[in-house]
């Protein structure tokens, strides 16, 4: 690798990793990320993580988290980190694809790859997908490695690939059967529009060390679903899942989509994987390259089993547009060097540029725009009018990590995380509210404002709040004035009891 494509290829990382990580703590918890994160906390407390197979997600995502937060704390940038340096290291799988592909196209692929709007907004988000698209990539890097050079590192990519794949979603099921399925199908249509020659290679290694690398991936799955194998208990969720997920993924659940919903994602959001989609009908042309039109045909079954089943959230996209990101950069370095370069060079400026803005503008101005599709169960920036005045009376003072907080609310997350260093807040149910209610803040479920106002004896300021998009989940937010006077502004409402005897005059909290 020449100086010149060496520095090309190391601005596309420089470039993902910044759009990744600049004002990382810029969105409040999502709802997932609570769950997350109260999953850390919790393997905190009791050392291992237990493994529920009604979680539909595997332990490994939880173990680098917990790694996170255990050294730098707790703190939301924290818990996304690990996710930026992954979702990162995706980009330059793709750059090393190069072995198999020009090395231009590869380029292209991770350009297009470091802006898309899917791998930005996710790649900033503690969510599992990133994890997802990682091990995928290792397994088709692997899997080509294996069938054109046969050398064991290939067979070590490809077995961690799944082993990957296992330990992160009970999706892997569908992306491996669509990689089995692919081999027949690109056999079958070889003989009908044969591809640029892949010879497949013996390989090259025994089959001790065949059995070495199948042990060592056996002991990783076995290692994390028992808990670091100190919950054996928790084991056979490795395959019970499958039963929850599959009543789940048809069953009603409010996250009903159509059978076109990635395709409209990929028609709003994601042009240059829309792009390699429409370009993927060029591999059916003969003398074009076999491993393109093998990911082409894998990406193709994968994105036909996420559209049959009516279960979607949009997350999920992230490993579905991949391959067609490797076609695309394949199908414009064939088209610049045989047709026009300057013609093609244009397009895949102006696809990476349209890019680039649709993630500028999602990432940092409409990160919580529930009319941007992405933006899906994502917690508004209202909370901020908790957390801001919390936070800089924390700084002040660190006792104030022990301010009394009661939130009434259907949902108990993101808060139970954002909140864990505030050992004095509680999540009561409606019909077992604490004596006296009052307290330093309280955030309640409009509904129950009617019931529970009544029972407040000290002034608020009376701040009406949203909480998380996709909901009609609306409450109203009360600070104790003697707690946030001077932090909130003085024109703000405020809830004034009725009047009260003197002698039963309340105490602040």
């Amino acid at each position: 690798m020449n100086a010149r494509r060496l520095g090309i290829s190391a601005g596309i990382l420089v470039l993902a990793f910044v759009l990744r990580v600049v004002a990382l703590d810029l969105k409040p918890a999502h709802f997932d990320e609570g769950v997350n994160g109260w999953f850390v906390d919790q393997m905190t407390r009791q050392g291992y993580y237990h493994y529920d197979p009604t979680n539909f997600h595997g332990p490994l995502h939880f173990y680098a988290l917990f790694i996170a937060q255990t050294l730098f704390g707790r703190d939301i940038w924290v818990l996304r980190l690990p996710i930026v340096l992954l979702s990162t290291a995706c980009v330059g799988l793709v750059l090393a694809f190069r072995r198999y592909f020009d090395e231009r196209a590869c380029q292209l692929a991770a350009l297009m790859m470091a802006v898309s709007p899917a791998m930005v907004f996710y790649g900033r988000y503690a969510i599992h997908e990133t994890w997802l698209l990682f091990f995928l990539l290792l397994l088709a890097w692997g899997l080509a490695g294996l069938w054109r050079f046969g050398e064991k590192r290939f067979l070590w990519a490809s077995a961690l690939g799944v082993t990957g794949l296992i330990l992160t979603k009970e999706t892997y099921i569908i992306h491996l059967v669509a990689f089995l399925l692919a081999v027949p199908c690109l056999l079958a249509y070889e003989r009908f529009s044969p591809s640029i020659p892949w010879p497949f290679e013996a390989w090259k290694f025994s089959s001790r060390a065949a059995l070495a690398v199948g042990g060592v991936c056996l002991g990783l799955i076995l290692f994390f679903y028992s808990g670091g194998l100190l919950d054996w208990s928790s084991l056979p969720g490795l395959w019970e899942t499958f039963a929850t997920w599959t009543k789940t993924g048809l069953a009603e659940s409010g996250h009903e989509k159509p059978w076109w919903y990635w395709l409209q994602l990929l028609g709003r959001y994601e042009w240059p994987a829309l792009a390699g989609l429409v370009a993927a009908l060029w591999l059916l042309a003969p003398h074009t390259p076999r491993v393109a039109r093998y990911l082409a045909i894998a990406g193709l079954g994968a994105l036909i089993g996420y559209s049959i089943i009516p279960y979607k959230t949009p997350w999920c996209i992230l490993a579905l547009i991949w391959p067609f990101h490797l076609v695309l950069g394949v199908a414009l370095v064939r088209a610049a060097d045989t047709i026009d370069r300057w013609t093609f060079t244009t397009i895949a400026a102006l696809l990476s540029i349209g890019s680039l803005g649709l993630t500028l503008k999602l990432n940092w101005r409409d990160y919580d725009d529930e009319r941007e599709p992405y933006v899906y169960v994502q917690t508004f920036r209202d909370v901020n009018q908790l957390l801001d005045p919390l936070r800089q009376l924390t700084a002040r003072d660190v006792r104030k990590f022990h301010l009394r907080g009661h939130l009434i609310l259907p949902e108990k997350y993101p808060w139970i995380w954002i909140l864990g260093d505030f050992p004095r807040v509680d999540y009561p149910e409606f019909d077992e509210l604490p004596e006296p209610l009052d307290a330093d803040f309280l955030v309640i479920d409009d509904p129950l404002i009617e019931q529970t106002e009544p029972l407040l004896r000290l002034e608020y300021f009376k701040i009406p709040i949203r909480t998380r998009g996709n909901s009609d989940d609306r409450a109203t937010l009360y600070l104790f004035t003697g707690t946030f006077a001077g932090l909130v502004p003085e024109n703000t409402p405020r809830f004034v009891p009725g009047r009260l005897d003197p002698q039963t005059e309340p105490e602040a909290p």
